[in-house]
């Protein structure tokens, strides 16, 4: 019997897989002739599920084979290689779980062709204790608690986060809380705010936050520093959606009709129960399994039988693949369940976070550079539960230095999966000759770099020499509902001509300025990765697997948003794409001022590094990329059909599966795509 060949962690890195949990690591070439299929086998020691995550490639030219992966004497995988593929296609295979002591056999089965056959597999067993099969007959996993309790519950609450401020102030280090439930109101976390903690270590392994309605903001950090939490997990009392049994579809009328599921009844953001409205669509099949679509704002009433639902979705409307049988879900819109505001130097480490009315994690402002360590932000497991958030699942803003989200998971959103940025500044007015109002951050000393807000071209470039804040600034008008206020006299130590709203890039303040993600799985969710701004990040060794859209780097200005400034020196490597996305680009950069998506001239962002990423099949070309300058596109495996590109023009690509136009200094090379030898 033939085993893997085990590789030591540091290897691991250099093949581009990376986690420091995993059960087993392998590097391993796989040869079979006709006839006689080549087994690899080993076993880990596991209760629970595990994902298999890597890659596998068939380097023998004109040979055809198959691969099968089997765990516990059931195949959970197939891959058939045609003669012509010898591309590396990336892999993340969930196992439910299995035994301890499981068996992972590998089998490779030769082609037709005489010649012998190799596959190379790349591959980490990763232990996924809190990943479980959904089924509609489990429990819903919400407490059914009496009212005596639940006071008794609430003072418990009280009580432990007194200790915990006690702790800070007495400098004790570190505070253990006993396990158990613990029950706070989410009424914008004024019964669960934790502010001012410094130097603490806060252990909380089998505890449960549990936040009952008004369902806004659950758990609040607010001005700490250097803080640890280690072990909590956060919940709210009550469903934060509602979901039901597809019934009947009439596509004409763009109608769906549902029964509501037993315990998910439509409520209120304060509980109480709601009989119409428009909420955020969200599409299951009859297995619980997320159906891709696109954004479904939907328009829905309850019949007089009170479990009935007719639903119009709205803006792209019924699901192709929704059949009676699947499921919906109908989600409110509020809050958090983790904030982190005015905060520097804190670490949250496994955590989970099971619903949210709203987000999962927002961090606001601050110094930043916090760090999320296995954060598991989805449903929760061993529950009938479909859904687990009603807006972005984590959101990072206004940070001067940018998290580090590492080994997270982040599923079941009703926005985008991820969203990291900072902020622009904006020119109100000018005062005198070398002063004007701003909106934004500044200190004396700074350099900050000025921007035409329609067409980003480059105005200047400037040292701040004194800073200013005032009360009765100027406004200017931004649109016909917004505006925008100076609230700062800015002297710069030269004249430029600026305009207002023009945009600001700040020195190094509210730029979430070298943010990392790392060996997270993002999944099951119908909107972005998205990259607004945010310079010197890094993302590497991560899974997109079924999400609507893929990785988007940008910056939006529309309306009050300022979310900027822009995302250079950004390198995006060692990542899978799977089933990410059904109908755009995986990963796209653009251009999103306020002129609307016209051609610029501009370059604001620099420095793009797309290295040694696997892409699977996607309806569009996988990569569109558009006025950056200094981009790198090497090592990548693309399973798009490579053709030339037609009619291409100056700046723009020349291969079928890259959209590129308006882009300097562009250098592309050994990147794979089917046919390639």
């Amino acid at each position: 019997m033939l085993c893997f060949t085990a590789v030591e962690a540091n290897e691991a890195k250099a093949v581009g897989i990376g986690f420091d949990d995993a059960l087993a690591t392998f590097d391993d070439t796989i040869e079979a002739t006709p006839g006689k299929p080549a087994l690899r086998q080993s076993t880990y020691k596991h209760k629970g599920s595990v994902r298999l995550v890597g890659s596998i490639q068939k380097p023998t030219p004109d040979a055809s084979a198959d691969f099968e992966v089997w765990v516990g004497g059931k195949s959970v995988w197939k891959r058939a290689f045609a003669a012509d593929d010898s591309i590396r296609h990336g892999f993340d295979i969930v196992v439910h779980e299995s035994d301890p002591d499981s068996t992972v056999k590998l089998v490779a089965t030769a082609g037709s062709t005489a010649k012998p056959v190799k596959v190379k597999l790349r591959m980490q067993i990763i232990p996924e204790p809190f990943v479980s099969r959904w089924r509609e007959d489990l429990p819903h996993g919400y407490p059914n608690w009496t009212e005596n309790e639940k006071v008794a519950l609430r003072q418990q609450g009280q009580e432990v986060l007194q200790t915990i401020r006690d702790a800070s102030a007495e400098k004790r280090r570190k505070i253990v809380i006993p396990p158990g439930d613990y029950l706070f109101h989410a009424n914008w976390s004024h019964a669960s705010t934790l502010k001012n903690l410094a130097d603490l270590e806060i252990v909380a392994d089998g505890v449960t936050f549990w936040f009952e309605p008004p369902m806004v903001h659950a758990l609040l950090f607010e001005h700490c520093r250097n803080v640890t939490l280690r072990g909590l997990t956060i919940d709210f009392t009550i469903p934060c959606w509602f979901q039901a049994r597809v019934t009947g579809i009439d596509r004409e009328a763009k109608t769906v009709r549902a029964v509501l599921m037993t315990d998910y009844p439509p409520r209120k953001p304060d509980g109480e129960l709601e009989k119409e409205g428009n909420r955020a669509f969200m599409f299951y099949d009859a297995e619980g399994g997320f159906i891709n679509h696109r954004h479904t704002p939907t328009d829905w009433r309850l019949e007089e039988d009170g479990k009935t639902l007719v639903c119009k979705p709205g803006r792209y409307g019924i699901p192709q693949a929704l059949k009676p049988g699947d499921h919906v879900v109908g989600t409110i819109r509020t809050g958090a369940a983790l904030r982190v505001i005015h905060c520097k130097l804190m670490r949250f480490e496994e955590i989970n976070i099971w619903s949210s009315p709203g987000m999962a994690v927002h961090e606001i402002e601050g110094e930043g550079g916090n760090v999320y360590r296995a954060v598991r932000a989805t449903r929760r497991p061993h529950t009938s539960r479909l859904q687990a958030f009603g807006a972005d699942i984590f959101h990072s803003a206004d940070t001067d230095r940018g998290p580090v989200l590492d080994r997270c998971e982040m599923a079941y959103g009703a926005d985008d999966s991820l969203n990291i940025h900072g902020s622009f500044g904006r020119v109100i007015g000018k005062s005198g000759e070398r002063s004007y109002y701003l909106d934004g951050a500044y200190e004396a000393g700074d350099t900050v770099e000025f921007r035409d807000h329609r067409s980003v071209e480059l105005l200047g470039i400037a040292k701040v020499q004194s800073v200013q804040a005032v009360k009765d600034g100027p406004s200017v008008a931004i649109n016909e509902k917004y505006e925008a206020k100076g609230k700062y006299l800015v002297e710069l130590e030269q004249t430029l001509e600026l305009p207002p709203l023009s945009l600001v890039v700040l020195d190094g303040k509210r730029s979430a300025d070298g943010f990392v993600v790392r060996n997270c799985w993002i999944h099951d969710n119908f909107q972005r990765t998205l990259i607004n701004g945010s310079p010197n990040g890094l993302i590497e060794n991560n899974t997109f697997q079924n999400v609507g859209m893929g990785i988007s780097v940008t910056f939006e200005i529309w309306g009050p948003w300022m979310e900027g400034p822009f995302a250079r020196n950004l390198t995006i490597r060692h990542n899978r794409f799977i089933d990410a996305p059904p109908y755009g680009s995986v990963i796209s950069a653009s251009m999103h001022p306020g002129g609307g998506r016209n051609r610029f001239d501009a370059k604001p962002v620099t420095n793009l590094r797309i290295l040694d990423n696997d892409f699977a099949r996607t309806a569009s070309p996988p990569l569109n990329i558009r006025n950056v300058d200094g981009l790198i596109i090497r090592g990548n495996s693309v399973d798009y059909p490579a053709a030339p590109a037609a009619n291409a023009q100056a700046g723009e690509s020349t291969a079928n599966w890259i959209e590129l136009q308006d882009c300097d200094r562009v250098s592309t090379g050994d990147n794979l795509t089917p046919g390639t030898k």
